[in-house]
């Protein structure tokens, strides 16, 4: 006993119009693909939704020939061309009852009425094909009781604009307007969007700046959309790809099977993505901060750090201001100024000596008040006028203080390099100061996607947050060849004078042979170096309430070679020639600042002259 495979016409029917295709709108695809299978030139959609509510698709392709082929499923009358490079299903036709129960095909003199509803409500499946005597020079297919409700004329225009951008063998038209065709690479004109172009996919991708937009880099296959690749997100984009990219299902091909073509096509995909971020990175892209989360995602930050060129400061030259060249000694503790009403300007014999205690050689370790640059901060300017408000100056990084170089160039694990953020120059402006002075490798983060990089680069490359620079600055003083020449014992005799004159119960001066060392230790950078500063020639003990001065800055031209004790007029010529650099250097001992000491030494010195 044998049965035969039969099947019941009138429920197929009713399964293709139900859920065979998963697009409603994929019959404007089926019918477009026919019409590139029958070789034509240009195809037309025409839309009467307030009319005779029909949808009008013709081309000028080759004439029905065998009318039985076209409503035959998993059949078809393409030629052998078609079938190899093409394999179609067969059924793209009936693609059409899922939005009409009435259908009319005019191909040469042959009229076919396709009446679906009819068809189901009466269970003849016979289809009426008449020869007329109009000749129709093509396919013209009329999609009659239109389903408007289910497929709107606005997204069938939609769909038939994206058709035809990209299918370029056939010129389409949506009610008599051509539609521009599109280069498949050209993108939408988003910030950041590269082109793909290889054996088996062309298209552009396009970064985003939100997570959801996995699902907007969309597949199509012969310029028709199959659907979105899923699993790629912050991307959006077109990608156009061959039978060999990608296995399509069944018979809409509006989905992409699932196997192991899909997993090595979405891995081409992320590498062609990633590549384009580095390429960003490297070569400095500034304002990417609001895709900063879709660079993060796809930028492999191992092989990126040593190509981004990162923004960094200007390393100082050699005529640069040297780091604590020039300082101004600090200022130390405040001291109330003793009374000098009652003084008289004279000069001391005994003074010619400096003190027993300073004959042999003094060590100094002077407090170091300000190393180096004061920060700032934000500094608020009141309004000039009444009705205009005042606004807040905060500290900012200049550009022309900034150049780019390459990771490869700046980091070098055997020594940190430092970051900050633009936003972070307010938070640590001092700790930048610090390592514009030190001449330190710092990198200035532009973005979120740096910052990231940057700190996973502590532990392998040394790269620090400028947050974990720490200093300490020690200042020491050498007091040597305390001997004094006959017209050095007389300038120590004039500065005990001024000692007196400013309220001092001792000489607050001494001279010699001064060497001042700075000893810097960075605890984060592992720096310990002490060096010689040459411009440092007075430094002040404030154990002592001393200040010892360098014999090379006294000027002692205008002093007598002796040490009579009565005063003329070349001690006063020595007082002048030597005042401000003396008043300057006092001042560190009376904690009030050199203009006050000029006023009273001038005034009293004024008076008993």
């Amino acid at each position: 006993m044998a049965v035969e495979l039969k099947v019941n016409v009138i429920n197929q029917l009713k399964l293709l119009r139900q859920s065979t295709f998963k697009d409603i709108y994929c019959f404007l695809d089926e019918d477009i693909q026919n019409a590139q299978r029958a070789k034509a030139t240009e195809v037309r959609v025409t839309v009467d939704r307030w009319g005779e509510g029909t949808v009008t698709i013709e081309n000028n392709g080759n004439i029905l020939t065998k009318p039985q082929a076209l409503f035959s499923i998993a059949e078809s009358d393409w030629d052998e061309e078609i079938r190899n490079s093409e394999n179609p299903f067969g059924m793209g036709f009936f693609s059409n009852i899922t939005v009409s129960n009435l259908i009319n095909v005019h191909s040469g003199n042959t009229y076919i009425t396709f009446d679906v509803e009819d068809m189901i409500s009466t269970n003849n499946t016979e289809i009426k094909v008449e020869e007329i005597d109009e000749y129709y020079d093509g396919f013209k297919l009329i999609l009659r009781n239109f389903d408007f409700d289910t497929a709107s004329s606005y997204d069938i225009q939609e769909r038939v604009e994206v058709l035809g951008k990209y299918i370029h063998e056939l010129d389409i038209y949506y009610n008599g307007e051509l539609i521009e065709e599109k280069d498949l690479t050209e993108g939408d004109g988003s910030k950041y969007q590269f082109s793909v172009d290889d054996e088996n996919c062309k298209g552009w991708i396009a970064l985003g700046n939100n997570y959801s937009w996995g699902n907007n880099v969309n597949v199509f296959y012969k310029g028709r959309l199959v659907a979105p690749l899923e699993g790629l997100p912050y991307l959006k984009g077109d990608l156009h790809v061959s039978d060999k990219t990608l296995n399509l299902t069944s018979p809409d091909r509006k989905d992409i099977i699932k196997d192991e073509k899909l997993n090595v096509f979405k891995k081409v995909i992320i590498e062609h993505v990633e590549k384009y971020c580095t390429s960003l990175l490297v070569n400095g892209e500034e304002n990417i901060s609001d895709y900063a989360s879709c660079f993060g995602y796809y930028v492999n930050k191992k092989n990126v750090k040593n190509s981004i060129k990162f923004m960094t400061f200007k390393s100082k030259s050699e005529d640069d201001i040297k780091y604590l060249k020039g300082i101004a000694i600090a200022r130390g503790k405040n001291k109330d100024i003793k009374s000098f009403t009652g003084y008289e300007i004279y000069l001391k014999k005994d003074a010619a000596k400096q003190n027993e205690q300073i004959v042999n050689e003094v060590t100094v370790n002077p407090k170091l008040q300000t190393a180096p640059e004061e920060a700032n901060g934000r500094i608020y300017h009141e309004a000039s006028y009444s009705h205009r408000d005042g606004y807040v100056e905060v500290p900012e990084i200049k550009i022309k203080d900034l150049m780019e170089k390459r990771g490869s160039l700046i980091i070098d694990p055997s020594e940190p390099t430092f970051y900050i953020g633009f936003s972070e120059v307010e938070q640590y402006e001092y700790k930048l100061n610090i390592a514009k002075h030190y001449d330190l490798k710092i990198i200035v983060s532009r973005n979120e996607v740096e910052t990231s990089i940057l700190k996973s680069m502590k532990e392998s490359d040394n790269v620090l947050h400028i947050s974990e620079l720490k200093e300490e600055i020690t200042v020491r003083g050498y007091l040597s060849n305390t001997e004094l020449s006959i017209k050095e014992s007389r300038a120590l005799m004039i500065f005990d004078m001024i000692s007196r004159i400013l309220g001092f119960d001792h000489n607050v001066f001494a001279i010699g042979d001064l060497m001042v060392t700075k000893s810097v230790s960075v605890e984060s950078i592992g720096v310990e170096e002490e060096m010689v500063e040459p411009n440092i020639v007075v430094l002040k003990d404030e154990l002592n309430d001393k200040v010892y001065v360098d014999r090379s800055v006294i000027n002692k031209n205008k002093l007598r070679n002796d040490t009579d004790a009565n005063l003329d007029i070349f001690d006063y010529q020595f007082i002048m020639a030597n005042f401000k650099e003396m008043m300057k250097q006092v001042a560190l001992v009376a904690g009030i600042s050199p203009n006050d000491c000029e006023v009273k030494v001038l005034d009293i010195l004024g008076n008993c002259a």
